[in-house]
């Protein structure tokens, strides 16, 4: 018995030595966040099953994390808690320090900040928008908000801001008739007018600038870095991918399949010249 009792123990100790061992040499889990543009479920639904082909492809495993809100989604990126990230909001002075880096984007033309009404609405210019309501997903939504905010103070424009939590959140405000006006991006409104059957007016347009680069921090090994661009590179041409591809869009009613394209800091340099001339504060 006591022979028994100590070949037991023996055995329970290797096998825990076994799986110590393997958890030592297993590979990390990356987490990726992406700024809240629409719900969450939704973004979930769109998200998971690219992440779960780049993880497989790349293999480097990554994960979807985000906050309720854009806010809460940028804070968590700046503290650490996500070291892959699908945002626009990392270019402002201060963050840039932090290091991270582009390196994809989607293969859209770039976006546009836009300022719109309801299709009936008497607004015609951005000064028929002085001292009113005007919905915006956050203070942190660059084509969103700090765009169309720098055209609306340029122009002697002053309103009162309603901070909905994402873009389809200011929109869903301005369908209820709760603002005047909502400061959206292009696309993400061209999505859900025709999703929603939501007829509207653009009053501004923003220049054009690139989509919403894949960033990474400067804790992800560079290894790692290169395998999971290639993989977002390389979806468009590979069937599988393909098919996530088309059915993300049908998802949102986008107008064609995007896939991602290789990138670097450099597509990106507008991003810092508006923030070295804004007259936002």
């Amino acid at each position: 018995m006591w022979m028994l009792k100590r070949v037991c123990t023996v055995s329970v100790v290797l096998v825990a030595l076994m799986l110590g061992s393997g958890n030592a040499t297993a590979e990390p889990v990356y987490y990726f966040s992406v700024l809240n543009q629409r719900s969450p479920i939704l973004t979930a639904q769109y998200w998971n099953p690219i992440l779960a082909y780049i993880s497989r492809k790349s293999g480097v495993e990554l994960k979807l994390k985000m906050g309720k809100t854009a806010l809460e989604t940028t804070a968590l990126t700046m503290r650490g808690e996500a070291q892959f990230a699908y945002t626009n909001h990392l270019f402002p002075p201060d963050r840039v320090k932090l290091k991270w880096r582009v390196i994809a984007r989607p293969d859209t033309d770039g976006i546009r900040g836009q300022i719109v009404v309801p299709t009936g609405s008497s607004v015609m210019s951005l000064e028929d928008l002085n001292g009113q309501s005007v919905a915006f997903p956050s203070p942190e939504a660059f084509v969103g908000y700090k765009l169309p905010m720098d055209a609306l103070l340029r122009r002697g424009v002053r309103v009162t801001p309603v901070f909905s939590g994402n873009q389809e959140g200011a929109m869903g405000q301005l369908r209820a008739g709760r603002v005047a006006a909502a400061g959206v991006s292009e696309d993400v409104m061209t999505a859900f007018g025709a999703r929603e059957r939501f007829q509207y007016r653009v009053v501004w347009n923003s220049d054009e600038f690139k989509d919403l680069p894949i960033m990474v921090s400067p804790v992800v090994p560079e290894d790692h870095v290169q395998s999971v661009a290639k993989a977002f590179g390389h979806m468009r041409s590979d069937p599988e991918g393909w098919r996530i591809l088309v059915a993300g869009a049908e998802l949102l009613r986008l107008e064609r399949p995007v896939g991602f394209m290789v990138s670097s800091d450099r597509e990106y340099a507008n991003y810092r010249n508006f923030y070295r001339s804004t007259v936002l504060r």
